[in-house]
């Protein structure tokens, strides 16, 4: 019998998660009863959020996890932001019909060409599992996706929500500090910067900067040696993984925000969240020159982009702009007012309370 109004089945997901955190402040600011099965810590869930503790481990072990778990879900309706748990559901609504939503927040079949591990067959399975959860997806009651690009391009019920900064998590607008200070939040990998960032950094002895996110294990091995290793060490902080509130606290009184993303075909078409969080704080920001970011920043002028062949190459042109801030004070106002400009903008643009609308809808119709 159902008990909650909804159940979130996030196997691959740790409870610190940001869109995570989003949706389930917005279930809850609609007064809906929640239980989760993440992993992570029980401190970082929402008060009034029943959690159920998944254990970390293997891919198979994510696989097999988000299969048992629909059946011990006990949720009017089914949630889940995971490819695996989209199959799973599916499949259990063979057997035990009930609402479901899923929330598609990667292009599932690009992604893989982001990951190191995908090659041989791991690549093969990994891109079976991902037809299959396009699949799936589009057959939800409702299917949420993170842009209009993203695929599934057609279902029952598609609703765009994109990465919008949620100003539940966001510091107040502060001033920036007297000794300059670098600012990047999310996945911690070497396609998202990581090796540009601390490159740039060892070359731009004035600023300090916050890493705020999980580092990959393929990473974390060169990183732990860099640490010991690179005369720059102490000027960075790593922070790991945090709940968004904890994570953005770091932008208060930060000097830049950094998106330096390698060119992915993921990222060739995606928009990197961060870069309208920074916005959102005020901070500017200094990003690799794709697409979307580059109509931004140039719309903008509110930081700079620089050019991505090589991780050297990235960082020396950011070490470069950071350096000429920090030597130039006045220079860095400029750009730092325009960022300024940009924050009532970035802060009215999420719509995470249509995914709780959506949710209560179907709860209310299971009744």
């Amino acid at each position: 019998m159902a008990k909650y109004d909804v159940s979130i089945i996030a196997a691959g997901r740790d409870v610190s998660n940001a869109r995570l955190q989003r949706v389930m402040a917005s279930c809850l600011a609609a007064n809906l009863t929640v239980e989760l099965f993440s992993s992570g810590n029980k401190s970082d869930v929402p008060e009034g959020v029943v959690f159920h503790t998944v254990s970390k481990g293997s891919r198979a072990l994510r696989v097999s996890n988000s299969f048992i778990l629909p059946w011990r879900a006990r949720g009017h309706v089914l949630f889940t932001p995971d490819p695996e748990g989209a199959i799973a559901i599916w499949l259990s609504n063979i057997l035990r019909r009930r609402p479901w939503v899923v929330d598609v927040r990667e292009d599932y079949r690009l992604l893989i060409e982001d990951r190191s591990w995908a090659t041989g067959p791991q690549k093969i399975v990994a891109i079976v599992i991902a037809k299959m959860a396009l699949f799936a997806s589009a057959q939800a009651d409702t299917t949420f996706v993170v842009d209009d690009w993203v695929r599934p391009t057609l279902a029952r019920n598609r609703i765009v929500v994109r990465n919008a900064p949620d100003v539940r998590f966001l510091p107040d607008l502060a001033p920036a500090e007297s000794n300059p200070r670098a600012l990047y939040v999310g996945d911690v990998r070497a396609s998202r910067g990581l090796w540009s960032m601390l490159r740039t950094i060892e070359l731009a002895p004035d600023w300090t900067l916050d890493i705020a996110g999980t580092i990959s294990a393929e990473d974390l091995p060169r990183v732990l040696e860099w640490k010991e290793t690179s005369s720059a060490s102490q000027r960075v902080k790593f922070h790991g993984t945090l709940k968004p509130q904890d994570s953005w606290k770091f932008a208060s009184g930060a000097w830049v925000g950094l998106s330096l993303l390698e060119s992915t075909p993921a990222f060739q078409r995606a928009w990197p969240t961060k870069i309208g969080e920074y916005l959102a704080c005020g901070i500017p920001v200094i990003t690799t020159d794709l697409p979307r970011p580059r109509e931004v920043i140039v719309a903008t002028k509110a930081g700079a982009t620089v050019d991505y062949e090589t991780n050297e190459l990235t960082a020396g042109q950011t070490a470069g702009i950071l350096n000429s801030w920090a030597e130039n004070p006045q220079e860095y106002a400029k750009v730092r007012s325009r960022a300024e400009k940009q924050v009532s903008t970035w802060r009215s643009a999420a719509s995470y309370d249509l995914i709780a609308a959506s949710i209560g809808e179907l709860a209310g119709r299971k009744r």
